[in-house]
């Protein structure tokens, strides 16, 4: 835009485009560091059963939480980059060199699925079987890895079927968890803005 001398006036932006740009750079900040907290709690609760997927409760409910309420498309992707690149520092002793990638492909099935079932995103079963299957997709990736790299995954010695299962049940009663807490929450909040 000209001024009255006929020079070009500095380009303003609104406070309002400001505040947005900002909440959207901390949601993102949140994202990341929530899967970084996902590694803590997986390091901590490593031993704690000695049932294959156990940690995928506490994952994928943190993951669930996350899907559901992000406006971000690929926000399960988002904290599973953060996981995967925390997963990958020295000091944990997974002994995994390839633990990251099972963060990012649970990630990315979860977004998938959730964006490809969209218009049922208000369904708890479903969000549960989502869930279910994306955490799933670690022992049938382990599959893979170990035979192209001979490595031995312990919950793999017995075949892939027990494992896989087990997968399912734990992250689709993580997920379960954490979109049931989700949708509870805004329906409560619904009835309660509907009260007169």
């Amino acid at each position: 835009m000209l001024n009255t001398i006929g020079t070009w006036l500095p380009k303003s932006e609104s406070s309002s485009s400001l505040v947005k740009d900002r909440f959207a750079w901390r949601e993102l900040a949140l994202l990341v560091g929530l899967g970084m907290a996902a590694v803590v709690l997986h390091a901590a609760t490593r031993d704690l059963l000695q049932i294959p997927g156990h940690q995928g409760l506490g994952w994928i409910a943190l993951l669930m939480i996350w899907r559901t309420t992000s406006r971000y498309r690929w926000a399960a992707v988002t904290s599973a980059v953060g996981a995967a690149g925390f997963a990958m520092m020295p000091w944990w002793s997974f002994n995994d060199p390839f633990r990251w990638l099972t963060y990012l492909l649970a990630g990315a099935a979860l977004d998938l699925l959730y964006l490809a079932l969209l218009r049922w995103h208000d369904k708890l079963w479903l969000l549960a079987a989502l869930g279910g299957a994306a955490h799933m997709t670690k022992p049938l990736v382990r599959v893979v890895i170990s035979q192209f790299t001979g490595i031995p995954y312990g919950s793999l010695l017995w075949g892939v079927a027990y494992p896989a299962a087990t997968h399912f049940v734990f992250g689709f009663v993580g997920a379960l968890i954490g979109a049931g807490a989700v949708l509870y929450l805004r329906r409560q909040i619904k009835t309660r803005t509907q009260q007169p």
